[in-house]
């Protein structure tokens, strides 16, 4: 345990001595302080505010050392670099490293070696950690990124549920639980799962007073895009809900002169980790991305943040809006919304939420892909190959992936981690014809890649999927990782092979015989989608509330606020009024009466279509701006009428 005798002075201490601080951000000494007292805490403090220093300085104070569960690897690789830069001795477990490695990790880890160790979730239920957890001397268990172990977070990950196991295994230590994110339910969730004994529970901090919350109805999303882009100094983010989006939206930036450059997950780890530094270094200005950027990612001069498509929960929003001016300096968050982006959003999980019947079929296309007859397992991980998966369940990928995040949850299937080094590669022809066709090659130097080829791989990769480490191959032929993948991706191009990069495929283990119909909980199948289109709608009254952004902002994650903030776009009025003409009077009155009989937002018009709601709405803008109504509260959309309503109706 940490030491009973250290005092918040003598983490002030360390603070200063070892990272050059002269004093915690608020909210920080009183969650070390209980930390220091032995008590479990739940710690939420947004996105830039310290949360890792509530762990890393009591892990000095301290015998033993601190287990960290971090659900990312970039992220527990950059916190290690900066740790070590530090001269504190910190390590990490996860799918980068091998076998051999993992195993010299723990044996260091047993002997004392490590202040901090950074593992993933899915380690607590490894053999080796479950061989070696008794064993070690470990003070403190902290929980990074804690909103994964709910549902009704924006990333639950089944392996968050382990964690109250693993942490009997070594000897219950207090827990510190960390996130940027979470609402109340959330929050209940954490302290639930991960079954925390009377935490001290602090929520600190949402209010980003520098950042300039907006939203704009734009005609031209173009337009106010380049708008920001000139009226803003510095460097952006341009996030898109798809990498078709960020494909359009980076080709038209550079057309209008911005260097600007794409990122989404279809990149392989190479091509994302080039994009991010040279936006990190300041040579590319504008990142234009999917939401599979940014975690982990600590540059603090980030003056814009545009989301040209509406997110899909307020929590994202927050997160990735919340990556800009983390220096403290102004920084403008900007949503373009119009109305055919709810339908988009709401496409999107319609696409990505399957049926029961949709979960059965993926399952059954996972094993027959992997040759598993019913009631036998297979011997090894299957491929998870979404073309032929889709080509079997005739589904697309989101809901193919959905699919597999619920089978996981049901615990039928085991998701295995990515591999930063490890690909996977399945000879098309035999041994004897791919040595022929070096042979015939009269590209000596390819010929020599063949050979080097066939001596690397084992002889399971002409009957089936085979594990292929990039930095074995690397070696063998003494040619550079790139030159490598092109050499592979060029024999796969001839179908002499067919080969995924790292991280480019999945693959899963089954926890039991294959089932002949397995069952499905459908009830867990709706929850999933009544809890994404839960999160879409109050991302939707956020983009189009008549009151202030930061008081919806903070009232979502259960903060207190002032009515006005006075820098948003509501508080300044930056929006044009709408036109009202004597034909608006029969509308402007049948809102106002649904108000004053407490008829709630979602049945005013219900039944018309779109364009006749997004009138709705800035009706609703104009009687709120001209004191018809009141907006009581921003999340409900409650609103009540005043007494000039009272005698207009």
């Amino acid at each position: 345990m940490p030491a009973s005798t250290a005092s918040i002075d003598d983490a002030r201490a360390v603070l200063r001595d070892t990272w050059g601080y002269p004093d915690f951000r608020e909210g920080q000494d009183e969650i070390i302080e209980a930390v220091l007292a032995r008590r479990d805490v739940l710690g939420v403090l947004p996105t830039g505010g310290g949360k890792s220093i509530c762990y890393q300085v009591p892990s000095l104070l301290g015998e033993g050392f601190t287990v960290v569960i971090s659900p990312l690897i970039a992220l527990m690789q950059d916190q290690v670099a900066g740790l070590k830069a530090r001269g504190i001795e910190a390590a990490f477990i996860n799918s980068t490293l091998s076998h051999r490695e993992i195993d010299q990790t723990w044996t260091d880890a047993e002997h004392g070696r490590y202040r901090l160790l950074y593992i993933a979730p899915e380690r607590l239920d490894s053999e080796m950690f479950k061989a070696r957890a008794r064993r070690l001397d470990v003070s403190l268990l902290a929980v990074d990124e804690a909103h994964c172990v709910s549902e009704w977070g924006h990333h639950f990950r089944p392996a968050y549920l382990q964690i109250p196991e693993g942490r009997e295994l070594l000897g219950d230590p207090p827990t510190i639980a960390v996130t940027a994110t979470a609402t109340p339910d959330v929050r209940a969730d954490v302290i639930e799962h991960l079954d925390l004994d009377d935490p001290l529970e602090l929520v600190h901090g949402f209010d980003r007073p520098n950042i300039v919350w907006s939203v704009f109805r734009a005609e031209s999303k173009k337009q106010k895009v380049r708008d920001v882009i000139d009226g803003v100094d510095g460097s952006g983010i341009v996030y898109a809900s798809t990498r078709r989006g960020v494909g359009s939206w980076t080709q038209w930036l550079n057309g209008q002169g911005v260097q600007a450059e794409g990122y989404h997950g279809g990149l392989d780890s190479q091509a994302r980790t080039r994009i991010q530094d040279a936006w990190i270094d300041g040579e590319t200005r504008v990142i234009v991305a999917t939401n599979a950027f940014g975690m982990g990612i600590d540059k603090p001069d980030v003056r814009f943040v545009i989301h040209v498509d509406i997110p899909d929960s307020i929590e994202s929003y927050y997160q990735e809006a919340g990556r800009g001016g983390r220096d403290g300096k102004p920084a403008y968050a900007v949503l373009l919304f119009r109305p055919p982006d709810a339908d988009t959003q709401e496409a999107l999980i319609e696409s990505a939420h399957p049926s029961g019947g949709d979960v059965r079929r993926v399952y059954d296309a996972i094993c027959n892909a992997g040759q598993v007859p019913i009631g036998s397992e297979p011997d090894g991980p299957i491929v998870v190959d979404e073309d032929v998966v889709a080509k079997l369940t005739d589904l697309g990928r989101g809901k193919i992936r959905t699919a597999v995040e619920l089978l996981e949850r049901q615990d039928a299937i085991r998701v295995l981690p990515r591999r930063r080094h490890d690909g996977l590669i399945r000879f098309e022809e035999p041994a004897n014809a791919v040595r022929n066709y070096a042979r015939g090659l009269k590209n000596l130097r390819l010929a020599g890649f063949v050979q080097d080829l066939l001596r690397t791989v084992h002889a399971d990769a002409f009957s089936g999927w085979w594990r292929l480490d990039l930095r074995r191959l690397v070696r063998r032929t003494e040619l550079d990782r790139e030159r490598v993948s092109r050499g592979l991706h060029y024999l796969a191009e001839r179908g002499l092979l067919q080969w995924h990069p790292p991280g480019d495929v999945q693959r899963v283990e089954l926890t039991m015989p294959r089932a002949q119909k397995l069952p499905v909980d459908d009830r867990a199948v709706q929850s999933a989608r009544k809890r994404a289109e839960k999160r879409l709608s109050y991302m939707l009254r956020y983009a189009r509330s008549s009151g202030c952004r930061r008081r919806f902002l903070l009232t979502y994650f259960g903060e207190t606020a002032p009515e006005r903030c006075g820098t948003c776009d509501v508080c300044l009025g930056r929006h044009d009024e709408v036109a009202i003409t004597p034909d608006d009077e029969a509308a402007l009155r049948g809102i106002l009466r649904n108000v004053a009989d407490g008829e709630p937002r979602a049945s005013w018009f219900e039944e018309a279509d779109r364009p006749v709601r997004y009138r709705v709405d800035r009706l609703v803008d104009w009687l709120v701006r001209h004191d018809y109504l009141r907006l009581d509260d921003p999340l409900d959309e409650r609103y009540s009428v005043t007494e000039k309503a009272d005698r207009f109706l």
